[in-house]
């Protein structure tokens, strides 16, 4: 009789994990389907939707990456890795408000999406992902938003990028 509720405890323990694992983000309820498709040429291959209140800002610094911002101070920019480039580690939970990671398809790669409440800046929320792809290509994603509906706009937003071809 313990045997079998030993096995049934640990039956029902792999199953709450595998439901876990199954659908880890939460997916913010924003409709994409009217946002513009947008690309840069600083970042080729690459498109992403966004609202269309986004304008494209002149490109700065070395690094293959694109910026889009509006005017409300909401920032969203891309950079493209190499898969030889060595990666920048994304933020950890240490003194962070609403801090949430997760792991997510983003059509054929892999994005892990972090946000995070930050009080010290004008943004009050911050977005990093890393979407990469199984033959190592990367992109990193920084975005900056003012209000918690603008947050969940830049994370739908994440989830739109593709990749030409993949």
């Amino acid at each position: 009789m313990i045997r079998r509720a030993s096995i049934a405890a640990a039956a029902l323990s792999f199953a709450g994990l595998s439901t876990a694992r199954a659908d880890p983000c939460i997916v913010p309820r924003v409709d994409v389907a009217d946002w513009a498709m947008v690309r840069s040429a600083r970042v080729p291959g690459f498109t992403l939707r966004l609202p269309r209140t986004f304008t494209r800002e002149a490109g700065t610094g070395d690094a293959p990456s694109a910026r889009w911002s509006d005017s409300s101070r909401a920032r969203f920019e891309i950079a493209h890795r190499t898969s030889d480039a060595t990666l920048t580690p994304l933020p950890s939970p240490d003194g962070r408000t609403a801090y949430a990671r997760c792991e997510d398809r983003v059509g054929s790669a892999t994005a892990i999406i972090i946000s995070y409440g930050d009080g010290s800046t004008a943004s009050a929320y911050v977005v990093h992902a890393r979407i990469q792809w199984p033959d190592g290509e990367a992109l990193d994603v920084r975005a900056d938003a003012t209000d918690r509906a603008q947050l969940d706009q830049l994370i739908a937003a994440v989830r739109t990028v593709r990749r030409a071809g993949a």
